[in-house]
């Protein structure tokens, strides 16, 4: 299979893989398949009619419309044990659990058996969990957006959550708008890699000798000031870390392995293409003191019909200013900066074993000598 050499499509520096052409393309030639770095990029193929149609519902070719300043809160929802299953208030649970009441379908992202981040639809609550919490990994569409259109088209209500990009690559793939479509968009710094993350969870197997069976990526515990990295073994055994001290979390705070677009977002600003933009808000000491400071979303209403929902859903809210929802995220202003060492990670990453790169890029720092000559002394004395 060869790129196509008339393909319209972007450069691949541009390209955030929403995937609305290859699931618009009316002959089937485009498929969606990963590179060097495991992101997922449109292939075009000989079945190309040259018809433009991919061209004409690629989002990174059209330039959207700016929309009215919007509505910003911090919510969350009332149930308590739903805000600690989630990565922040719980304003999306309550969110999915009013469209699926309607008899609608909400599509989000979730872990499947081998712990790859896909895009599932769900149609009873029991589902989801599945679809609960951050996943910081860049998703797998695959045919999401015309199983979207299918459900629209049988007058079943749909809620479509993802990354901004993502959002907009489905307005494009339907061409409208549909009164029966609700969207929510994350506050996203970039999207890591689905071929490290993939090598991260062969690593984990073989470093505790049993395959990994659940993750989760921003885990809370009572009291706990850091979000966790948790991970739960077939055998049994359990790895819990504070995320910025997991391999993954290491990698991604250092901005090792993001999307080359991810570092100029045509996105990262307060003017989104989703009808609810939700993402996390910490907020000063004194506010509401009963709730738990990371159990609380940033919520931007960005539409009438974001406004509809919002006014309806029994939320726990407060008023903030758009300021404020800057201040606590950086997404909101401008792109992620790429890492000074991004280069030489990939570099590594397609040449040596993961192990050897997991190991040079991902492993925590040596404390420096004389740090290490005084943790070897008070555990001396500990003894």
């Amino acid at each position: 299979m060869t790129n196509h050499p008339a393909s319209p499509l972007p450069e691949r520096g541009s390209c955030t893989g929403c995937g609305a052409c290859a699931s618009g393309c009316p002959k089937g030639a485009i498929h969606m398949l990963p590179d060097r770095e495991g992101f997922l990029y449109p292939t075009v193929t000989d079945a190309c009619i040259q018809c433009g149609h991919c061209a004409h519902i690629c989002p990174v070719r059209k330039q959207r419309e700016p929309r009215p300043e919007p509505a910003v809160f911090a919510a969350w929802n009332p149930d308590a044990a739903v805000r600690q299953a989630s990565t922040a208030g719980g304003v999306f649970s309550l969110l999915a659990e009013y469209i699926l009441d309607e008899g609608g379908v909400v599509f989000g992202a979730a872990l499947d058996e081998e712990l790859q981040v896909r895009h599932i639809a769900v149609k009873d609550k029991a589902e989801l969990p599945r679809i609960r919490g951050a996943k910081p990994v860049q998703s797998d569409l695959g045919d999401s957006f015309r199983r979207v259109r299918h459900y629209l088209d049988q007058g079943r209500r749909v809620l479509f959550s993802g990354t901004p990009c993502q959002v907009d690559g489905l307005y494009h793939f339907l061409g409208e708008h549909p009164e029966r479509l609700l969207t929510c968009d994350v506050v996203c710094s970039g999207v890591s890699s689905p071929g490290v993350w993939s090598q991260l969870v062969r690593s984990m197997a073989y470093i505790k000798r049993q395959p990994p069976v659940a993750v989760s990526f921003c885990g809370k515990l009572p009291g706990e000031k850091e979000r966790r990295f948790h991970v739960r073994f077939d055998g049994g055994a359990q790895y819990d870390a504070p995320f910025g001290k997991s391999d993954f979390g290491r990698g991604l705070r250092q901005r090792l392995f993001l999307r080359p677009v991810c570092h100029r977002c045509p996105y990262a600003s307060t003017d989104r293409p989703a009808d609810l933009t939700l993402g996390m808000y910490q907020p000063p000491r004194d506010f509401h003191p009963e709730v738990p400071r990371y159990s609380i979303s940033l919520l931007l209403v960005n539409s009438a019909k974001g406004a509809h929902y919002f006014d309806t859903l029994p939320l726990k809210r407060e008023k903030l200013t758009l300021e404020q929802a800057v201040a606590c995220n950086g997404a909101l202003a401008a792109p992620t900066a790429p890492s000074v060492q991004r280069e030489d990670f990939f570099a590594a990453f397609a040449q040596q074993p993961f192990q050897q790169v997991r190991n040079r890029f991902l492993s925590a720092a040596p404390l420096p000598r004389p740090l290490e000559k005084l943790r070897g002394m008070l555990k001396k004395r500990k003894e």
